[in-house]
């Protein structure tokens, strides 16, 4: 076949599609890889569902409690048993119960499967990173335990940790009101989203802050005032509160990750009972998480490269000490994050603002002994993060509750916390030095010369070093 016949002309970019090919077929063998595996392990549905918790069933939540929440709001209009969401989740769960259990639960199914796909696009779309670590994020999404412990209960940590990232995705493509909604819809399953407002506090995006604020609003209280009636959601609202306050069954409970909670279970089995310093631990749970949003800050100041996307990477990190009852559910981030540190350590020391990973280049352009040292404990937690927080990890321990009880999703978080900490610190470090020596530069050498930009230049490196 000729070259006019067979293939494009020199400078047309391939199809879209051929261009896919290579991540579509790594994609379709980690599934067979890993789908192989289960079915070895668990052999079936229920085999699966009971390994990973009490689930006996086909998504246990949806059928003891979303189903019926949609069948009763327009009856009732208060919360069944064990419903702790809004108002506005339970008028759109209202769609289900006229397709009958069945047919629901099949739909059910198919909207965690592409909330998983979009899971996938949504971090091709926001994290510029090659195909080994595209690779691996699906690895990972398929692998990890949170993300089976909400395939098992049918839960809404996927739908949740999607819209959080898709408000990004919408905010950097400059589409506010779509991105408002998205923050919106997260806001009302939980109200920890919220913290995800923190970025555009700091860099005073008052307009965004304020169309978050209308979408809030219009999600949690305006659509189901008039759905409703106001006297009606001010009620189930009155009753979801009530139900709050009676959780203190979670401190115990030994799927919270929460770091209080994790930390109580831990001196428990070591004969120690710590339950008198629970507000202490609160306390130290809160300055970690304020220590969190300082890093956002400083981030945000010194505008390192990504700086919204590491914000978000930091908060999402921040949730297990801030959530009262951090299910593993609500850790379907992890993936994202540490798929996220796996691109930033990986990174070529060459590529375009590498230095903001960290990288200290040498005099002769190798990393410097701290780079290098810095990234070897940074690879380190973020390789024991993914193994305990890996599906193959949980069936090794083999026994949910020990799983669940030890915290091993907690510890994953704070590793890969600390290797934040590791890669960030440095990064606004270098960052604000390289802004002094611009302006030294700019002061000494205002003509433009370049003499002492050099000059400069050479002794921030050796500082560096």
């Amino acid at each position: 076949m000729s070259r006019g016949e067979g293939s494009l002309p020199a400078g047309v970019p391939a199809p879209a599609i051929r261009r896919e090919i290579p991540f579509l077929v790594g994609t379709a063998g980690i599934m067979l890889l890993l789908f192989g595996y289960y079915a070895y392990t668990w052999r079936s549905f229920f085999g699966f569902a009971t390994a990973i918790d009490t689930c006996v069933g086909l998504f246990c939540d949806f059928v003891s409690f979303y189903f019926p929440m949609g069948g009763a709001i327009f009856r009732t209009a208060l919360p069944v048993a064990g419903y702790v969401y809004s108002p506005f989740n339970a008028i759109l769960l209202s769609v289900f119960p006229p397709l009958g259990l069945a047919a629901s639960i099949a739909v059910w199914g198919v909207l965690e499967a592409l909330a998983i796909a979009a899971y996938i696009l949504l971090f091709r779309r926001l994290v510029p990173a090659g195909l080994p670590v595209q690779l691996l994020f699906v690895t990972l999404i398929l692998s990890s335990f949170p993300i089976l412990h909400n395939v098992a209960w049918g839960q809404v940590g996927i739908f949740i940790t999607v819209a959080i990232l898709a408000v990004l995705s919408l905010y950097e493509q400059r589409h506010l009101v779509a991105a408002a909604a998205a923050l919106a819809f997260a806001v009302s399953f939980k109200f920890f989203p919220l913290i995800f407002l923190a970025p555009f506090a700091a860099r005073r995006d008052t307009r965004f802050l304020m169309l978050a604020v209308l979408a809030c609003g219009a999600c949690l209280l305006l659509i189901p005032g008039v759905v409703l009636g106001y006297g009606d959601t001010l009620r189930f609202y009155a009753a979801l509160f009530d139900s709050y306050r009676d959780m203190t069954w979670v401190v115990g409970n030994y799927n919270s990750q929460h770091f209080p909670h994790v930390a109580l279970r831990l001196a428990k089995a070591a004969e120690h009972d710590w339950s008198p310093y629970l507000p202490l631990l609160r306390a130290i749970s809160y300055g970690i998480a304020a220590a969190n949003l300082g890093l956002v800050f400083l981030v945000q100041k010194r505008r390192l490269l990504h700086a919204d996307l590491l914000s978000f990477h930091v908060l999402f990190l921040t949730i297990p000490f801030v959530m009262n009852t951090s299910w593993p559910v609500d850790l379907a981030y992890l993936p994202f994050t540490q798929s996220l540190v796996a691109w930033r350590v990986l990174r070529r020391p060459e590529a375009p603002g590498a230095s903001d990973t960290g990288v200290s280049p040498g005099a002769n352009g190798s990393p410097s002994r701290t780079h290098r040292a810095r990234k070897a404990v940074t690879i380190l937690l973020l390789l024991l993060s993914i193994t305990v927080s890996n599906a193959v990890f949980f069936n090794r321990v083999g026994d949910r509750f020990r799983y669940g009880f030890l915290g091993f999703q907690f510890w994953a978080n704070l590793l890969l916390l600390a290797a934040t900490y590791v890669l960030l610190i440095p990064s606004s470090q270098e960052r604000m030095t390289s802004e002094a020596a611009a302006q030294q530069v700019a002061e000494a050498d205002p003509a433009g010369r370049g003499e002492v930009g050099t000059c400069l230049a050479r002794r921030v490196g050796t500082q560096s070093r």
